[in-house]
C-alpha cells in the first residue's frame, strides 16, 4: 500500500504523520509523495476514481448540465473545433463527457498520475505527465481553453500564482480559462459530527498549506496575474436535504468523500477504528439530510489579453 509523507497537527495540538495513519487504519491506496510540493492526500484506488466520475455528474446537475459557463461556449466554436487542456484531469470524467458533447474537439489531459480508464481511449483524447508547478510539456499558446478544477487538495495557497502562470503561458491570447473549486465553509447546523468532519478537513489541509476557502479567492488570483479580464462570476449552492437529483448525488459524493478521507482524519479526529468510523460516517449522512446542510461551488471564466 502507498502513504502520504507529510506531518499533520490535529485539533488539539498533536502532531502525527499522515504516514502512519493510512498504513495503520487504511486498506486504501495512497499517491506516494516525494515531491514536497505535490500535497494531494486523498486515495488512488479504483474506489475513489469511481467517487470522481461520479461527482462530476453532481457538479454538472450543479451548473444545470453544463460543462462550460455560458459565457465560455458563446464565445467559443466548440461545435467546429478547438484545442483543450484539462489541466488536473483526475481520471479524464470531465473530458470524456465533453467529448460526447463536443466530439470535434481535441483534448488534453494533464496530471502527476494517470488514473485514466486505459480501456477508454477515444482519439481526441491524449494523456500526457505533468506538475504544473514546474513547466509542462506543451509549447507556449496551444490551447484555446483551458478547464481546472477541484485542485484544492493538490496545491498550496502560495503555489496558486504559480500554478496560473503555467496555465497561462501554454493558453493562447484571446482563449478562456474555467476554474471551479469547493468552497469548504462549514455548514450542517451546528450538527457535531458534520462540524468534526470539516473541522478536520480544514485542519488536515491547512497543515499542509492549502486553503480550504480558495474559491473564494479565484478571482482575485486570476486578476492579479494581470494577464486576464474576468468574464464571467457563477456561486452556487445546494441545499442537502432538498430531495432533488443533485442533491441525491451530491450526498452520495459525500459519503464516499467521507470514505475515502476518513483513513486519514480518522486517527486525527479520534474516529479511529472501523466501527467507530462506520457510526461517524452514518450521523454525517443523517445530519446532512436532516439539519440546514449544503455545498458550496465557485466558478470564474477569463479571458487572456
Amino acid at each position: 500500500m502507498g502513504k502520504i509523507l507529510s506531518k499533520f497537527c490535529t485539533p488539539n495540538g498533536e502532531e502525527i504523520t499522515l504516514d502512519d495513519a493510512t498504513q495503520v487504519k487504511s486498506s486504501r491506496e495512497f499517491h506516494v509523495h516525494t515531491d514536497d510540493t505535490v500535497t494531494y492526500w486523498l486515495p488512488k484506488d479504483d474506489e475513489e476514481l469511481n467517487r470522481v466520475m461520479g461527482q462530476h455528474f453532481a457538479i454538472k446537475d450543479l451548473y444545470e448540465g453544463r460543462n462550460i459557463l455560458k459565457s465560455v461556449e458563446k464565445s467559443l466554436d466548440f461545435e467546429k473545433g478547438i484545442a483543450i487542456l484539462d489541466l488536473g484531469c483526475g481520471p479524464g470524467s470531465w473530458i470524456l463527457d465533453m467529448i460526447t458533447d463536443y466530439p470535434n474537439c481535441t483534448y488534453e489531459g494533464c496530471d502527476i498520475v494517470n488514473s485514466t480508464n486505459k480501456n477508454i481511449t477515444p482519439k481526441q483524447f491524449n494523456w500526457k505527465y505533468g506538475n504544473f508547478l514546474e513547466r509542462i510539456d506543451y509549447p507556449d499558446n496551444t490551447f484555446d481553453f483551458i478547464h481546472m478544477r477541484l485542485l484544492l487538495l493538490s496545491v498550496r495557497e502560495v503555489d496558486w500564482p504559480i500554478v496560473l502562470k503555467e496555465a497561462l503561458r501554454v493558453l493562447k491570447p484571446g482563449g478562456f480559462i474555467q476554474w471551479k473549486e469547493f468552497d469548504l465553509k462549514m455548514t450542517g447546523d451546528g450538527n457535531e459530527a458534520i462540524e468534526k468532519f470539516m473541522n478536520g478537513i480544514h485542519f488536515a489541509m491547512r497543515s499542509r498549506g492549502q486553503d480550504p476557502r480558495i474559491a473564494l479567492q479565484s478571482e482575485r488570483l486570476l486578476t492579479e496575474t494581470n494577464a486576464v479580464k474576468i468574464i464571467e462570476k457563477d456561486y452556487r449552492s445546494i441545499d442537502m436535504t432538498s430531495n432533488t437529483n443533485a442533491a441525491k448525488k451530491f450526498l452520495w459524493d459525500w459519503k464516499e468523500t467521507c470514505k475515502s478521507m476518513l483513513p486519514v482524519l480518522g486517527p486525527a479526529i479520534g474516529i479511529e477504528d472501523k466501527v467507530s468510523q462506520e457510526a461517524f460516517l452514518k450521523d454525517i449522512m443523517d445530519g446532512l439530510v436532516t439539519c440546514e446542510s449544503y455545498t458550496y461551488m465557485n466558478a470564474v471564466a477569463a479571458q487572456k489579453l
